[in-house]
Formats: structure tokens, C-alpha cells, sequence
């Protein structure tokens, strides 16, 4: 444990000064905007996860070698790096929340000009059973770009990025069929059943899936690990 966290300290400090303030930056424009009911919160989802980019660059080049001269097993290296996207991500899915739920509670709006507040003020607004649907958003986009960046963590390192990145292409593709077969289906008025477990019509129900999904990604980034440090942790830094 203490190899792992010293990894995750070695990686913030490189990185601090590069990615750090402007994610700061961001997440500070993204509070503020939310007080005035302005809803730009949802991309600290994706913002977040920014702040280790340099590391995953540094992880995925001929830099790798660097952590070859650091003290620490190869599993530990993997472990940290894992341990980084899994709190950077969650860490954003948090602040998102953050954000509309002040969206939602704000009344800021209204000193905006006119046509501004016209159309921050359709958020708080908005009925309850809609504006949910933004939390589910946020935890889906959480899910998906969670498990897209822990998969393709694993297989560059079991084999390299090129083939990361060729298997993510198929993963991504197959995921947009299926998506989109899924949605043309329920538009048409079919699969009743899955448009339920999908878009609840209740707020505990939503909440409730929200829940299962934080769970289930929490737990493939879990296995995704596991199965790295299994398959990889031999192999030369």
C-alpha cells in the first residue's frame, strides 16, 4: 500500500504544475455558471480525468522507463495508475452533481440579461422527473468513459497502445450499434420492459440506478485491475 500511494504522490507532483491549475480553473468556471443556473457542470466529468493525462502519456512512451528506476514493483505502478483514473473520474461525477445541484437550487439567474436568464432559467424550472434524468446522464457518461479508459489501460499494458486502441475502436463501435438499435427500438414503442430499467419513472428509481452504475463501474475498474497486475505485473518496466 505505501509503494501505491507513494506512486500516486510521485505522479501528482509531476504533473501538478501542467494539468492541475487548469482543471482547477475549469471546475471554478463550472461552479460559478451553476449558480447562475447555467448547467456547463457536466463536463467536469470529462475534465477531471485531464489531470493524470500526462501520466498516461508518460506510462504509454519510451518516458516509461522512468518508473523502471523508481523502487517500487511493476504492480504497484499499475495499481497507482488504476487507483488515479478510478478518484479523478469519481472525483468528477462528484462535482457534476455538485454543479447541478446548485443549478437547481440557484436563483442567480435572474440578475442575467434577459435572454440569458431566459434560458438559464428553464433549469431550475425544469419538473423534477426531467431534470433527474441529468444526474442519470452524468452517471452514464461516468460508466461508459470509466470503463473505456480502464479497458484501454489494461490491454496497452498487456500488449501496447496501438492494440488499445485498435480493440477500443471495436469496443466503441459495437457499443453504438447496440445503442442505437437499443434507442430506435424503444422510440418505436418497443422493449417497454428495458426503457424502464433504462429511464425509471420514479425518483428512487432513478437514484436507485444511479447507484447500481457507480457500483458496477467501481467494480469493473476492480477487475480490470486485477486482471492487469495478473497478466502484466512480470513484465519489464
Amino acid at each position: 500500500m505505501n509503494d501505491i500511494m507513494k506512486m500516486i504522490r510521485f505522479d501528482l507532483i509531476s504533473v501538478s504544475r501542467l494539468t492541475v491549475p487548469y482543471v482547477a480553473i475549469f471546475a471554478a468556471i463550472c461552479i460559478i455558471a451553476s449558480l447562475f443556473s447555467l448547467p456547463i457542470g457536466i463536463f467536469c466529468i470529462i475534465s477531471f480525468i485531464m489531470i493524470i493525462a500526462p501520466v498516461q502519456g508518460i506510462n504509454n512512451s519510451r518516458c516509461k522507463r522512468l518508473y523502471g528506476m523508481l523502487p517500487v514493483g511493476r504492480s504497484s505502478v499499475i495499481k497507482a495508475l488504476f487507483t488515479e483514473i478510478t478518484v479523478t473520474m469519481f472525483a468528477g461525477e462528484l462535482l457534476t452533481f455538485l454543479c447541478l445541484l446548485l443549478v437547481r437550487i440557484s436563483s442567480l439567474y435572474k440578475i442575467l440579461p434577459e435572454k440569458l436568464s431566459d434560458i438559464a432559467g428553464k433549469f431550475p424550472t425544469m419538473p423534477d422527473s426531467r431534470y433527474e434524468k441529468l444526474y442519470l446522464l452524468a452517471a452514464a457518461a461516468f460508466a461508459f468513459i470509466m470503463i473505456v479508459i480502464s479497458f484501454a489501460q489494461m490491454r496497452s499494458e498487456i500488449r501496447n497502445m496501438e492494440a488499445a486502441i485498435r480493440e477500443l475502436i471495436i469496443l466503441v463501435a459495437v457499443f453504438a450499434a447496440a445503442a442505437t438499435f437499443i434507442s430506435v427500438m424503444i422510440y418505436n414503442g418497443k422493449l417497454r420492459a428495458l426503457k424502464e430499467i433504462l429511464l425509471p419513472p420514479t425518483s428512487a428509481g432513478k437514484w436507485l440506478l444511479i447507484a447500481v452504475l457507480n457500483a458496477v463501474t467501481l467494480a469493473a475498474a476492480y477487475l480490470l485491475c486485477t486482471v492487469t497486475v495478473k497478466k502484466a505485473s512480470d513484465k519489464e518496466l
